[in-house]
């Protein structure tokens, strides 16, 4: 037995369509063990980095899309770690921003992981990336900015950016095929 991602009614483990709510698929991880599983294997045993990275992040938006949360908190366990395995840094502050971004399962650890890291590697646009995300968040969710001179650091690569110094990143707009061409 399982129960429905939806409303938790007890499924059959290959139920189509829940009884309870009417979702079609609700049982956690079934369309990930059709549509991605056997690939996802394939790509872990190969020797392609990127692809298996294309793969989880494909499946971990997609769970988020179903909503399949028991998956997507699943892949990006792994995307993270096979984002920092492969120093996949642009990737890995991207996925540490959006974790902290998403208000039903975000995290502030995840903010801190991805100022730690920028810090480290010394990507100073990455930085001011995160610094803006976390403003963003803070904007949407409780409508406030930070007051004017909060952020030193902030200010300072902003600075660097105005004066030619700095390039700003940016990233391909949120979607499943995001990275393929990044």
């Amino acid at each position: 037995m399982a129960d429905c991602m939806e409303c938790d009614v007890k499924i059959d483990e290959d139920c189509e369509v829940c009884p309870g709510c009417g979702l079609e698929g609700p049982v956690s991880g079934i369309w990930y063990r059709d549509y991605y599983e056997p690939e996802i294997v394939k790509a872990r045993e190969g020797d392609d980095p990127v692809l298996l990275a294309n793969l989880l992040f494909k499946a971990w938006y997609d769970a988020g899309s179903y909503p399949d949360p028991y998956i997507m908190a699943n892949m990006y366990r792994e995307l993270v770690e096979v984002y920092k395995e492969h120093q996949m840094y642009e990737r890995l502050i991207f996925q540490y921003c959006d974790d902290y971004g998403n208000y039903d399962f975000g995290s502030r650890e995840s903010a801190e992981a991805a100022l730690e890291l920028v810090k480290e590697i010394g990507r100073e646009d990455l930085e001011l990336y995160v610094y803006q995300e976390i403003d963003g968040f803070n904007w949407h969710v409780y409508q406030q900015r930070p007051p004017e001179g909060t952020n030193p650091r902030k200010e300072e690569l902003a600075a660097k950016i105005a004066a030619g110094e700095l390039t700003a990143i940016e990233f391909p707009h949120l979607d499943k095929d995001m990275w393929d061409d990044y």
